[in-house]
């Protein structure tokens, strides 16, 4: 084989292989929300979700990968169907209450598909109820609470703990979740971008309520107190 025919044969092979690398795209994808909250070591990613002790929990939001960004934000709270509540108040960045969104619970598939949108990552009820379950044995699916936010801007993950800062008056109940989902597209043509679950915030702490018998104790020392109030006001 000569060397001019053995030249051909090499640049013929550079050509067909340039030929048959794939072409890319240069797209922007929007990685998932993560969710924060106050505290030392609290909403920690842990691979599966992020846990909070702070219960109720206080000065949480999300971050979104690109950020900032700006939509139209939901956030859901996802409590264990054998404990359904009624509502949530939520407090902060903005204000309004968190209702249940169908009297039916999620009990199979992914979260986006039951409340009527199409939204990415996946959140299928499996990557949630595993958690729940090792504190709340009894739940097969979870009640969702849900509240519009309106339009926001999202901190990107480098700046968590800015805005938004929302709380919720009372608490969630023990092995709950708070996820979000923001629409970067239009009320026509939406672009939901979703919670990863390890994002999730994932409330392990209980509530501290009064006992009836405190109450009963602190309800009596008032009276107490008025009635001696009285009697000064009437031997004065």
């Amino acid at each position: 084989m000569s060397y001019k025919f053995g030249i051909r044969i090499l640049q013929a092979a550079l050509i067909l292989g340039v030929s048959a690398l794939p072409c890319f795209a240069q797209t922007t994808v929007d990685d998932p929300l993560h969710g924060y909250c106050a505290g030392v070591g609290q909403c920690v990613d842990n691979g599966t979700n992020s846990p909070t002790s702070a219960n109720p929990p206080s000065n949480f939001g999300f971050t979104v990968s690109p950020g900032p960004a700006s939509g139209d934000l939901l956030v859901d709270v996802l409590t264990q169907n054998n404990e359904p509540a009624s509502s949530f108040l939520f407090t902060g960045t903005v204000s309004g209450t968190a209702t249940l969104f169908s009297s039916t619970a999620w009990t199979s598939g992914d979260l986006d598909a039951y409340l009527g949108i199409s939204a990415s990552p996946n959140n299928p009820l499996d990557a949630f109820l595993p958690s729940t379950q090792a504190l709340d044995p009894g739940a097969t699916g979870f009640f969702v609470y849900q509240i519009d936010l309106g339009s926001l801007t999202l901190q990107g993950p480098s700046s968590p703990n800015v805005s938004p800062l929302e709380n919720i008056t009372g608490g969630v109940p023990e092995a709950s979740y708070i996820v979000g989902f923001l629409n970067e597209g239009t009320t026509s043509s939406p672009n939901w971008i979703a919670t990863a679950p390890s994002g999730a915030i994932f409330e392990t702490g209980t509530t501290t309520a009064p006992e009836p018998g405190s109450l009963l104790l602190l309800a009596a020392g008032l009276v107490a107190v008025l009635s001696i109030g009285r009697r000064k006001i009437v031997t004065a």
